[in-house]
């Protein structure tokens, strides 16, 4: 598995790295590999033995960017975004460790993690269309809820709008880590997935996307307290 943080900018000698997923059991044949795609000028691939973990990264980071559009069009800013994001991430590892057996901490934090969070919350199409999605819902001055229906029938339209055939990732991973987090009755326990999905599918007011975002879980004598934006 081989995960960019990079798309086009490749071509167009730009500084790029990426992370290479894979463990053939022979550090020698690992290395040869990482070989193989790495260039270091612009092209740095750094190898990981977390393959389970570096594609699902790969997937809920565009669950996220979702939130990441919604936040754009309602013109939230920088500091929503980050914190956003920081959340995102905390949901993103929180998940895999559920889920996953054997992912490692530490590759949330490379190319495949944090990084290619970051560059699709800010520029991919998931966040591109999630910022219509949510302009388009707040076009007539208010936030009031969707129909469902209505929810599904706008994504297809801004898919078929602006993506040339193309499709939003973000959509079908989104609905199935709802499903399965449902299945399991954690919900509760992922404010930012629940939140995204609420918004994009069962119509809920697009300015409830901060409710997601939980600043901090501590205890106070025994009180756990949580503190949302």
């Amino acid at each position: 598995s081989l995960q960019f943080c990079c798309d086009n900018k490749v071509a167009m000698g730009r500084m790029c790295e990426s992370t290479l997923a894979c463990d053939y059991g022979n550090d020698e044949v690992n290395e040869r590999t990482r070989q193989i795609f790495d260039e270091r000028l612009n092209f740095r691939v750094a190898r990981i033995g977390d393959v389970a973990g570096a594609e699902a990264c790969g997937a809920l980071k565009n669950v996220i960017a979702l939130g990441a559009g919604f936040i754009d069009g309602l013109k939230l800013g920088g500091n929503t975004k980050a914190a956003l994001l920081r959340v995102g991430l905390l949901e993103m590892a929180k998940f895999c460790k559920i889920f996953f057996e054997g992912v490692e901490s530490g590759t949330f934090m490379e190319s495949c993690g944090m990084a290619d969070l970051i560059t699709t919350c800010y520029g991919g199409r998931n966040r591109k269309c999630a910022e219509v999605f949510a302009k388009l819902r707040l076009q007539d001055g208010s936030s009031d809820t969707f129909d469902p229906e209505e929810c599904n029938r706008l994504w297809s339209k801004i898919e078929n709008d602006m993506l040339n055939g193309q499709k939003l990732q973000g959509i079908p991973a989104c609905k199935e880590v709802y499903l399965l987090l449902e299945s399991r009755g954690l919900l509760e326990s992922f404010p930012l997935f629940r939140t995204i999905y609420e918004v994009s599918f069962l119509g809920k007011g697009v300015a409830s996307i901060t409710e997601g975002i939980v600043v901090m879980d501590r205890q106070i004598n025994g009180t756990l307290i949580v503190s949302k934006l």
